[in-house]
C-alpha cells in the first residue's frame, strides 16, 4: 500500500500544541477584558454613588433654619427638613440611602446601590455593591470669607 501523497510519516508529539497554546492565550484575553468590564463598571457606580450622596448633602445644607438666619445669630440646618430635602434627593435619582442631620451646621448622607455584572455572572458573582458617603457643612460667607 502506498503512503497517502502529502501525508505526514512521522508522529511529532508536539504536533499542533500551538493550537493549544493559541487557545489558552484567547481564553485568558477574554477573561481579562470581561474583568476589566466589570471592574470599570463597578468604579463608575461607586463614583456615582458618591456623587449622588454629594448632591443629597448639599440638597439638605440648603435647608436652614430661616428665623435664626435672618435675625444674624448664626445659620444652622433644619434637621427636620434637611433630612427630607437629602431622602426626596435621592428618591427622585432612584437610588437607596439615608441622610442624617450630625451637627447644627452638618448633613451627612450615605448611599448604596449595586452593579449588575457582565461577565463575573460566569463565576456566580452576580452583583458588586457600591456605596457612597458625603457630608455638607452650612457656612456663612460675606465678602468671601466664611462668618
Amino acid at each position: 500500500m502506498r503512503p497517502m501523497r502529502g501525508a505526514r510519516l512521522t508522529s511529532d508529539p508536539e504536533q499542533g500544541s500551538i493550537s493549544v497554546m493559541a487557545i489558552l492565550i484567547a481564553a485568558t484575553v477574554v477573561v481579562m477584558m470581561g474583568l476589566a468590564v466589570d471592574v470599570s463598571g463597578h468604579v463608575h457606580a461607586m463614583q456615582e454613588a458618591r456623587s449622588v450622596a454629594r448632591e443629597a448633602a448639599r440638597a439638605g445644607g440648603q435647608q436652614v433654619n430661616v428665623p435664626t438666619a435672618i435675625r444674624g445669630q448664626g445659620v444652622e440646618a433644619n434637621p427636620g427638613q434637611a433630612a427630607t430635602a437629602a431622602d426626596a434627593y435621592l428618591a427622585a435619582a432612584g437610588t437607596t440611602g439615608s441622610a442624617t442631620v450630625t451637627s447644627p451646621t452638618t448633613i451627612r448622607v450615605n448611599v448604596s446601590s449595586a452593579y449588575q455584572t457582565r461577565f463575573l455572572s460566569v463565576i456566580g458573582i452576580s452583583t458588586l455593591s457600591s456605596t457612597g458617603q458625603a457630608d455638607a457643612r452650612i457656612t456663612r460667607v460675606m465678602d468671601g470669607v466664611e462668618q
